[in-house]
């Protein structure tokens, strides 16, 4: 496939799903292709390295607020019924069937932004924790010196250095592995919301 062609398919394909931005996004991916032609391949070649059109607009979709796609696919199904001449029972049904799925609507929406802010607290106190340990560590170094002071006797000056070490180890042993956890639930929040967005992202042939 060439440049162009692929250029021009990729902007049809997100002009017709109604994706903002078309044109940057096509300037971008232009701008790849280009790149790659610099980098020694042939027009072809590059093309054939780029990401598929329709996984590019899946994604464009699936980056969409989810209650803009919920509009687009209710947008979209009124439409379905009206070509197929149902469009008025379509309303009569949306309107006899409100007391039902509206409040349904409404929980799983509750849920949807449940689940995402306790996963983004669990992230949060991960960090918080590894990093209790540390300005732990930091204070209780620093209030030994409160001996020079005479503020606190020695035996206190050495348990709170003793306190400074295992906190500070415990922040040091600890670091890598909370921040390959937190990246992982990191992503896995991502991939999760990605998914049930694309629920509700479905291109348009």
């Amino acid at each position: 496939m060439s440049k162009e062609a692929y250029l021009d398919l990729l902007n049809q394909k997100l002009l017709d799903n109604e994706i903002p931005g078309a044109d940057q996004m096509v300037d971008f991916y232009a701008e790849m292709i280009e790149d790659r032609m610099e980098d020694g391949m042939t027009e072809e070649e590059a093309v054939a390295t780029m990401e598929d059109v329709d996984s590019i607009v899946e994604h464009a979709k699936a980056d969409r607020p989810i209650t803009e796609l919920v509009t687009a696919r209710v947008k979209e199904s009124h439409e379905n019924a009206v070509k197929k001449g149902h469009g008025t029972l379509w309303m009569v049904l949306a309107i006899i069937g409100f007391p039902v799925w509206f409040p349904l609507m409404v929980a799983f929406f509750a849920v949807l932004l449940s689940v995402y802010i306790v996963l983004w607290a669990v992230v949060g106190t991960l960090y918080v924790v590894e990093f209790a340990f540390g300005i732990s560590a930091a204070a209780c170094f620093v209030f030994g010196f409160g001996v020079l002071f005479g503020w606190i006797p020695i035996a206190t000056t050495l348990v709170g250095w003793g306190l400074a070490l295992v906190l500070g180890g415990l922040f040091l042993l600890l670091w890598h592995p909370i921040c390959a956890l937190a990246g992982a639930l990191i992503r896995l929040i991502k991939a999760t919301f990605r998914k049930i967005k694309g629920m509700f992202a479905k291109s348009k042939a």
